[in-house]
């Protein structure tokens, strides 16, 4: 069996409600169908984000120096529609 996971986040105005989510999401598993997958269902994946160390400068003389950014990690939650055929 092959499985395919693609990203799925409803963009939905202010005021359209569920239902305009709910829209996207059979456009999303319609258009699969197609292409003869079955959808499985939707599920929330949590990863992590890095940024990496950006370094100073120490200028000329001294003068102008910058402080480098520290790497950094953020967890975030992203929703993914499962497939299989």
């Amino acid at each position: 069996m092959e499985y395919k996971v693609v990203p799925f986040l409803a963009d939905v105005m202010a005021g359209e409600g569920s239902t305009k989510a709910a829209e996207q999401l059979a456009t999303l598993i319609n258009q699969y169908a197609a292409e003869g997958w079955k959808y499985h269902g939707l599920e929330a994946l949590v990863t992590l984000v890095t940024t990496p160390a950006t370094p100073g400068s120490s200028g000329c003389f001294g003068f102008g120096a910058t402080p480098g950014i520290p790497a950094s990690t953020e967890r975030t939650q992203v929703y993914v529609a499962v497939f299989s055929k």
